[in-house]
């Protein structure tokens, strides 16, 4: 199965492609329902057919769980005021533990003195209110901690705070120098020193298992202060349980050190994501698809969160033609609340319809594809552009080329199949196939939204939404 990440030059290579789609001279037009100019001496039209779009939330019904393995960017923090889908709190469960096992520290335990102990995560990035305070406790894992990769998974912890710290987002960047270390990128949280002490009394630690029976793991839980998730790598060096102590030595000075346990390989983590919908927008439209119009707003939350069903009834009998582009284009709907400037959009949407001989998702026959190893995104789209609005006013937009495929149902006069408009964090195939273009796709689990970050309200289908910046299917065609 692939598993890949988006690369840090995608940006570009998104900046170039759209350089050459606008350069080209099919594509001159974007209201619709006229004669383009002649290429190569064929008269080219455009046409814009409406898309029906109804909201559905997966999470009333506990579903649509996330999949965060231990190498993604962990979320941590509480969103407090999104008055589009409500609260999040995301909550850090993790293992940090010696190297290598049997381990101990130096010198006997009677010779060994804390002088503190540090829980420090390695600090990535910001979504959100960068600059409004939030508090997170420590906790002790209790029970079995062994997790699996969904998001909807929660792991008892002891009431008792093992330790706390209040943190202004914006400042995790700053650099902190500390004994044999100064650095930057860090959350330090300092521990109680009872606990440093328990732990440094221990003699060998013979065994894994004989390690977990005194620590499982801890639970870094936020308060409900703040209005950000900031995201950290478990795996980084400068995630640690940091061991600060002075041991005794015969007929010598003491010695200070520092002991460092990490998350390595075959370590458990574990991220949930906590959302709660009291009060939101999208409880006035989600789960429902008995409007035939479609809904008038969509309402996508990345992963774990909300997706939208898009059907096209349009296609559906449309007479046979020469498709030069099928673009899906939708765009976002522009608010004044100042909460839209930091709870920004997903980087990516997604859209894929059901194989109903299997069950499973997949991503639209013929215009996806893997040839190269990892999706071709940059052809397929859904990556968020920025264009101005009627008023003006810049907002987000995603598109996706879906020309073969739409040339297929038109071609072979069958009805064009419900889509799945989603902002998932992986994109999977968990089976290799053949579309019906006989174009192979393999196995994939492909990175593409790191887990909780971003949400965005779209313009529907309905014809009571905004004519110019609705959901839409636009066709670029020859008459045959």
């Amino acid at each position: 199965m692939i598993r890949t990440k988006l690369p840090l030059a995608f940006t570009g290579l998104i900046f170039f492609s759209l350089l050459s789609w606008h350069c080209t001279k099919i594509d001159t037009t974007t209201l619709g329902g006229g004669l383009i100019p002649a290429v190569d001496n064929v008269n080219t039209f455009d046409t814009i057919l409406n898309v029906v779009a109804n909201n559905f939330d997966s999470i009333p019904f506990g579903k649509e769980c996330a999949v965060i393995y231990a190498t993604d960017e962990h979320a941590l923090g509480y969103i407090s005021n999104d008055p589009l889908f409500g609260t999040t709190k995301a909550v850090i469960y993790t293992e940090l533990k010696p190297q290598t096992i049997p381990f101990a520290f130096e010198a006997k335990p009677a010779d060994r003195t804390l002088d503190s102990i540090v829980l420090v995560l390695s600090y990535r990035r910001v979504w959100g209110d960068s600059t409004i305070p939030q508090r997170v406790e420590v906790h002790e894992i209790t029970g079995t901690f062994n997790p699996d990769s969904s998001s909807c998974s929660t792991y008892p912890y002891n009431a008792a705070v093992l330790g706390s710290a209040t943190y202004t987002p914006a400042r995790l960047s700053d650099s902190i120098k500390t004994f044999r270390d100064t650095t930057n990128n860090q959350l330090r949280i300092k521990l109680s020193n009872s606990f440093g002490q328990s732990l440094l009394a221990r003699d060998t630690m013979q065994t894994d298992s004989l390690f977990k029976d005194f620590l499982k793991g801890f639970a870094i839980v936020p308060d409900n202060s703040g209005n950000a998730l900031t995201y950290y790598g478990l795996t980084d060096a400068n995630t640690k349980l940091a061991i600060y102590y002075t041991y005794k030595r015969t007929s010598l000075p003491d010695t200070s050190i520092v002991v460092n346990f990490g998350l390595y390989p075959g370590d458990h983590s574990a991220n949930s994501i906590i959302r709660n919908r009291s009060g939101a927008q999208i409880n006035n439209f989600s789960n429902t698809n008995s409007n035939p119009a479609g809904d008038n707003f969509i309402y996508v939350q990345t992963t774990p969160g909300s997706f939208a069903q898009l059907k096209i009834p349009g296609l559906t009998g449309l007479s046979n033609r020469i498709i030069h582009r099928a673009e899906l284009i939708m765009e976002q709907v522009y608010s004044t609340s100042t909460v839209d400037n930091y709870l920004t959009p997903p980087p990516f949407l997604f859209i894929e319809f059901k194989d109903s001989a299997n069950g499973y998702y997949h991503p639209v026959s013929c215009d996806f594809s893997t040839a190269t190893g990892q999706p071709d995104i940059l052809t397929y789209g859904g990556f968020k552009t920025t264009v101005q609005d009627a008023s003006g006013n810049s907002v987000a937009r995603y598109t996706f080329n879906i020309s073969r495929y739409v040339q297929k149902v038109i071609t072979k006069q069958r009805a064009f199949p419900t889509l799945r408009l989603s902002a998932p964090t992986y994109v999977t195939t968990p089976i290799g196939y053949v579309d019906e273009c006989n174009f192979p796709i393999q196995p994939l689990l492909f990175s593409l939204n790191n887990v909780a970050q971003g949400r965005v309200k779209l313009a529907g289908g309905n014809s009571s939404s905004t004519a110019v910046n609705r959901i839409r299917l636009r066709i670029i065609y020859s008459k045959l």
